[in-house]
């Protein structure tokens, strides 16, 4: 089954499947989940389930959110 970040997931009309990987706090203490998404290969992502990482095959802006 595929899964998507939440950027993907919009683009896409899927659900985000990433959502909840981490907490908030976790985000404020530098630490996001690996995960490996179909449309950005392997990458981190906060706590929304949003791509964060810099290496993103997506191009995603790899600059997290709060």
């Amino acid at each position: 089954m595929a899964d998507f970040c939440e950027q993907c997931a919009a683009g896409l009309d899927f659900p985000n499947d990433f959502a909840g990987a981490t907490k908030l706090g976790d985000q404020m203490a530098s630490l996001y989940a690996l995960v490996l998404c179909e449309g950005c290969g392997a990458i981190q992502v906060d706590w929304r389930g949003r791509c964060i990482s810099e290496t993103c095959l997506e191009g995603h802006t790899g600059i997290p959110h709060n």
